[in-house]
């Protein structure tokens, strides 16, 4: 499981190295303007809608022919490094047209898709129930974690100084050396992930996901609050860094403190995972973050104060960002026996796309916000704009937090309920005949027998209860 884990530093260090600065970069160094920045990020958001479902029917394809997602994990890793090498020499190139700089991020973001969608995917098969993936869940986001320490000291400090002093040989280099040890991390990690459950599901996986399914329904919600609103905070630091507390040097210790609290939150939450839920620690993991955006917006004029409020609110995106991988492999099973096809390669992908769209909106959003209101880099910002970079950077993944808790609450697939539906599955594979349980086939209130109260209760129908005393039993994963 840690060597599979492993390729999340180097998906982190690219993607999420990109995601934190690839703005910042746009603007104050290649001089784009916000709103056309922004209309970039558009065009990348559109790209990855059509990348992850491409690279999804890739990936069902070459397992149908026996080339199974660490195949294609190592195949596709040195594509991907040559394009985010190419995206951050583009500067030292002289590249400043809006043409190459959109084709270079749209290659960057397709040659990625192809990666990230197998290595996600695997995790279906490297941990089997759903403590392990708890487990799992916390060491992919404890690679990811190191990447972004990394990130914080190295990158982003090269960023801000090729926007003052114009360094851009030097953010060339450092791009080509993330992207060299990305390579080598992501061919490690496939050849040494080996084992773990066979990969049986082929044959039935498929893009068509049932979206009608209150599971899926749940987790496109999930991944749209996860990539739309937590992510903004880290997007928009440099801006409240530089113009609004006007400490651009603070910047890197901010990031730094966001990472600490990661590192702190991935030891406690993976810990907790053993004992309670995956998604009651997601809610309270989003708790913890809104608890921190909060006292963040009280401390602006005290900068020691929002080290500290930094660290807790990395130590509350642990839970975020780690803990619905967790949930989404479970989902496969859910959907597996609701609807008797495995759709791992297109669940995986389907979050893939909400998530990573979302992210892409954000950024848009984030763009188009700053030159609306008149946002000028390396000027003196007014307090129109100084309050727009607050409510994008504390108000939206704030408002994202509280969403994210109340939809938690429809969620119920504990420890134990997701070990009877693996049971359940084990069976109904070895005796091809077993019905499923009433209330499951379409999900709850919409399915054709009762389900699951709105309280929780477990309201089964005559059928439901032979077929749960024959011990062919699976609990709903989220309530209508």
């Amino acid at each position: 499981m840690l060597a599979y884990s492993s390729g999340n530093f180097g998906k982190a260090l690219l993607f999420s190295g990109a995601d934190l600065t690839i703005l910042f970069l746009l603007t104050d160094v290649l001089g784009l303007g916000a709103t056309t920045a922004g209309l970039m990020m558009l065009v990348a958001l559109c790209g990855d809608l059509l990348f992850d479902l491409v690279a999804a029917r890739l990936v069902i394809r070459l397992r149908r022919a026996g080339r199974g997602y660490r195949w294609l994990v190592v195949a596709a890793a040195t594509p991907c490094a040559l394009a985010f090498a190419l995206l951050y020499a583009m500067p030292a190139l002289g590249a400043r047209q809006l043409w190459p700089l959109a084709a270079a991020l749209l290659t960057f973001r397709g040659a990625y898709a192809v990666i990230d969608v197998p290595h996600n995917a695997l995790m279906a098969q490297v941990a089997g129930d759903s403590r392990a993936r708890g487990r799992v869940s916390g060491y992919r986001l404890l690679f990811s974690t190191t990447a972004a320490l990394a990130i914080a000291t190295i990158l982003t400090p090269l960023v801000q100084q090729a926007g003052r002093a114009q360094a851009f040989d030097r953010l060339a280099v450092t791009g080509g050396a993330a992207a060299a040890l990305f390579a080598l991390t992501m061919i490690a990690c496939a050849l040494a992930s080996g084992g773990g459950r066979r990969d049986v599901s082929a044959a039935s996986d498929g893009i068509s996901v049932p979206l009608r399914d209150p599971m899926v329904l749940g987790m496109g919600l999930l991944a749209m609050l996860t990539g739309f609103a937590a992510p903004s905070f880290g997007r928009m630091l440099l801006y409240i860094g530089s113009y609004v507390v006007h400490r651009p040097d603070l910047v890197p210790t901010l990031l730094l403190a966001v990472t600490a609290g990661q590192f702190a939150g991935v030891i406690g939450w993976t810990a907790l995972t053993h004992r309670f839920s995956k998604s009651l620690l997601l809610a309270a993991g989003h708790g913890v973050s809104a608890a921190g955006l909060i006292l963040f917006a009280l401390c602006l004029a005290s900068p020691p104060a929002l080290i500290a409020c930094a660290a807790l609110i990395g130590f509350g995106f642990a839970s975020v960002f780690m803990l619905p991988w967790g949930l989404l492999a479970d989902a496969v099973d859910v959907v597996e026996w609701r609807s008797e096809r495995r759709f791992e390669t297109g669940l995986f992908a389907y979050y893939l796309v909400v998530v990573k769209a979302s992210g892409a909106a954000s950024t848009a959003l984030i763009g188009w916000t700053l030159g609306a209101l008149g946002y000028a880099p390396a000027m003196p910002q007014g307090g129109t704009v100084q309050a727009g970079m607050l409510a994008l950077g504390l108000g939206v993944p704030l408002a994202g937090a509280l969403a994210a808790m109340g939809l938690l609450r429809r969620f119920d697939l504990d420890h134990g309920r997701h070990a009877r539906l693996l049971a359940a599955l084990a069976r109904r594979r070895a005796q091809s005949g077993a019905e499923p349980v009433s209330g499951l086939k379409r999900g709850l209130s919409k399915s054709s027998g009762p389900g699951f109260t709105s309280a929780g209760g477990e309201a089964l129908s005559v059928q439901a209860r032979q077929t749960m005393s024959r011990s062919i039993a699976a609990a709903a994963a989220v309530r209508s």
